[in-house]
């Protein structure tokens, strides 16, 4: 298809649909241009810097139940997490922290062992800084509080983080059972 566009001088020239599409986007860049005196200071441009809900958190790589009588329950050592560079929509917005299992049971040192289901597992309301903290227990289903820190704050933390593992007399084999569990940071 053909178009016929005219141009200074009086000539016309025959170009192609896209040709001539190609040329009126220029004339229209060209149009947009607005010529200044120098020197000139008058052009503006706004930069904007779209900024998400954030936080860095830092979580004990592994906690560990020493278990000595499967007959009685066992609590960890106490751990260390700290949330940090907290960055929310508004100053009423608070960061809770939870926990989920991976799975419904921990893996066995040996296939078809038995073991302990992730709801053995719970922790305590442990001391805050800059949060409140929540007691629970783990599930693999849905994920549950473990604290949830003070509005407007930048950071929270605790080192006294503990679990328990409940007793399970049912357990016959020795070696690590192993769950692993995801933590979950929201905007509440």
């Amino acid at each position: 298809m053909q178009s016929t566009v005219s141009v200074t001088h009086g000539r016309l020239l025959r170009l192609s649909s896209l040709a001539a599409a190609a040329w009126a986007c220029s004339a229209a860049v060209a149009s947009a241009q607005t010529p200044v005196l120098l020197p000139d200071t008058g052009q503006t441009t706004t930069l904007t810097a779209t900024v998400g809900d954030q936080a860095r958190l830092t979580v004990p790589s592994g906690v560990t139940f020493a278990v000595n009588d499967v007959n009685g329950s066992t609590t960890s050592s106490a751990a260390s997490v700290t949330v940090s560079n907290i960055v929310l929509a508004s100053a009423t917005k608070q960061l809770r922290i939870s926990l989920q299992a991976d799975a419904a049971t921990f893996t066995p040192p040996a296939s078809g062992a038995a073991t302990w289901a992730a709801g053995d597992v719970s922790w305590g309301a442990a001391s805050w800084t800059n949060a409140s903290g929540a007691a629970g227990t783990l599930s693999s289903t849905a994920y549950n509080p473990v604290a949830t820190c003070a509005a407007d704050t930048s950071s929270c933390s605790t080192t006294g983080l503990t679990f328990t593992l409940a007793a399970n007399a049912s357990v016959k084999r020795s070696g690590a059972h192993t769950l692993v569990v995801r933590w979950k940071l929201e905007s509440i």
